[in-house]
């Protein structure tokens, strides 16, 4: 499987950078900055991003610390700096998994911000390859449970694909135990809203990626909920408005309350064990 095919993926990382600096996300506002001296594209910036991004952050945030996991593999990090928080201020081991030309781009940035924590380890890598998962096994503990991460890939792949990438998470959490805490399965009618709120997003992901396939989406929760228990995974499903008052992109971006709440609408995180 050639880390090729994939490469449309790696701008659409660059598209979340900017909003997530209207937040408090930490040092999201460094790693935009350090992004931007490549001059980021205007129709890049789209600012009522931030709200959904920050949203999904913060659930899967705190999903995870209900765990009392201190380890974790993020699949697909992009530019997120949550694993840079992590190990600088909760002192989790933190491993993420990216296509090379991520990871090693990322790794000069980071270094730019603060020098690079010895327990932050950016690999590069394919999330559909078992073989690149365990590459990161050297910095596990096999006596410990793994949380497993991922924020946005899934939407840029095909169910074929999203079953393997299943699969290989799976068999990587049945050697650990452990959890696969994803914000990457929302329904079709997240996107709906997505849609309406901003007109422009699909359309400059369209224009960034080839794999934006509205037919890659799933239908609905139900259907989330068979695709996953089929594979061999127990689901719970939690909500973007469960940290609805603790988001502060919408008082930057001077939101109301109602479109704060359609915007999260629908939103889901899936929390994940193998059977």
């Amino acid at each position: 499987m050639s880390d090729k095919e994939y490469e449309s993926i790696i701008p659409t990382a660059i598209l979340t950078a900017y909003p997530r600096s209207l937040t408090d996300i930490p040092y999201a506002k460094e790693m935009f900055d350090e992004l931007n001296k490549e001059h980021i594209a205007e129709d890049l910036t789209l600012d009522k991003l931030a709200l959904e991004l920050e949203a999904r952050y913060k659930l899967i945030n705190k999903l995870f610390m209900e765990t009392d996991i201190d380890q974790v593999l993020e699949v697909a990090a992009g530019y997120s700096t949550r694993g840079l928080d992590f190990v600088a201020n909760r002192k989790i081991n933190y491993v993420e998994l990216d296509l090379k030309e991520v990871a090693d781009k990322k790794k000069r940035l980071i270094s730019e911000i603060v020098p690079i924590p010895n327990d932050l380890h950016i690999l590069g890598g394919n999330a559909l390859n078992y073989d690149d998962f365990n590459k990161c096994a050297r910095f596990f503990d096999r006596g410990k449970e793994l949380a497993i991460i991922g924020e946005g890939l899934m939407r840029y792949l095909d169910f074929e694909e999203k079953k393997i990438l299943a699969e290989n998470i799976k068999k990587t959490l049945s050697e650990y135990g452990g959890v696969w805490i994803t914000g990457d399965v929302s329904p079709k009618n997240f996107l709906t809203n997505q849609d309406e709120s901003m007109p422009s997003l699909n359309k400059n992901i369209n224009n960034l990626s080839s794999r934006n396939n509205s037919n890659w989406r799933f239908e609905d929760e139900e259907h989330v909920r068979e695709f996953f228990e089929k594979i061999g995974f127990s689901l719970e499903f939690h909500y973007y408005n469960e940290v609805k008052n603790e988001l502060t992109s919408p008082k930057k971006l001077n939101l109301t309350s109602d479109e704060v709440d359609k915007t999260v609408d629908s939103g889901i995180v899936a929390v994940m064990r193998v059977n």
